[in-house]
């Protein structure tokens, strides 16, 4: 077993005890649980029309069905990201043109201006690693992937999170869903549950459906999960900050090793296959994250010529990052680091 594995959920014994209370209680799926942990959620993040969902990849699929997205459609994305960003969009038969990324793996949006066409219906800008990118101000569209960065974002149509296992605010599993459009918000609260509006104080047979919807809302024991964590979240944030600051002033002065953009637990490294055996030996689980999309077969498995991501690619590696870490775990991995390097 990893001395120090790539993830730990953070799941407080506070957590643990909330989800058991509420697997008590007479209604487990969603209630007035759900609609505190929205609540909450709204004043945490300073954003309004937020709903909860199954996950984020649930949000992600709502956003492009918002969208109205149809087969033939074109929607840019960066071409380095959880696949969970692009499968929704290839299942609906969208035209996926892959974007370069910069030095800090984030969409550049530089390359997204010149692959802008008249088909182009939206654009999906992923926030990675903690780290927040910047948006443009375009006539089309802009979806925010939000699930590795939990915090507000501008300028963004739909901005989706996510409340997985090994996110700063996990629920086990959960998600929630942005919009910037009031119109938008009420149309995905149906959405989210078949088509159906739960709030009209009638039992669901003696609604009628309008458009149909998904199986998208979250429960109330997840959602009591989220409300504890909240009570936890800025003393999670604090240590991470701390474990961050000690990775950036113990890896500043290793030579050959560079700090990507704002996480410093995501670095480029020379010999990097050879660095992560390495530290599986001692005990250090290290690893990628994620593939560039373009080598997936369901995404044309041909590699584009994206000159940073092709620059990159060998390079990249993200190390562990998590509430289950010490000042001296860092210490230890970029010792280790830097003997092996």
């Amino acid at each position: 077993m990893n001395r120090i594995p790539l993830f730990y959920p953070s799941i407080s014994l506070s957590m643990r005890r909330a989800a058991y209370a509420a697997l008590g209680e007479k209604i487990v799926a969603q209630g007035q649980k759900v609609n505190e942990f929205e609540k909450l959620l709204n004043f945490t993040l300073g954003t309004r029309n937020l709903l909860t969902v199954s996950s984020g990849t649930s949000a992600l699929e709502l956003a492009y069905h918002l969208l109205d997205l149809k087969p033939g459609d074109e929607v840019i994305v960066p071409v380095f990201t959880c696949p969970a960003t692009n499968v929704p969009l290839a299942r609906r038969g969208i035209a996926i043109v892959f974007a370069d990324v910069k030095d800090n793996l984030l969409l550049d949006w530089d390359d997204v201006l010149k692959k802008i066409t008249s088909k182009t219906k939206a654009v999906v800008n992923v926030h990675l690693f903690g780290q927040r990118n910047a948006t443009l101000k375009l006539a089309i569209p802009i979806i925010g992937d939000a699930a590795q960065c939990l915090g507000k974002t501008r300028g963004e149509r739909f901005t989706a999170y996510s409340f997985q296992a090994t996110k700063i605010l996990t629920t086990v599993d959960g998600g929630a869903l942005v919009c910037e459009r009031y119109k938008d918000y009420k149309r995905a609260k149906l959405l989210r549950w078949y088509g159906i509006d739960r709030e009209t104080g009638k039992d669901s047979y003696d609604v009628d459906i309008k458009e149909a919807g998904y199986k998208y809302h979250m429960n109330d024991v997840t959602a009591t999960i989220g409300i504890a964590g909240l009570k936890i979240l800025d003393r999670l944030r604090r240590k991470l900050t701390v474990l961050q600051e000690s990775y950036r002033e113990k890896l500043r002065d290793i030579p050959g090793l560079q700090i990507i953009g704002g996480s410093p637990y995501l670095i480029h490294a020379p010999n990097r296959e050879k660095l992560i055996l390495k530290l599986a030996l001692l005990g250090i689980e290290a690893g990628l994250g994620h593939r560039r999309n373009d080598l997936y077969s369901i995404f044309g498995s041909k590699r584009q010529n994206l000159p940073n991501m092709n620059r990159l690619e060998s390079t990249y590696l993200l190390l562990p990052c998590h509430n289950h870490m010490s000042i001296q775990d860092v210490e230890f991995i970029c010792e280790s680091i830097k003997k092996n390097i």
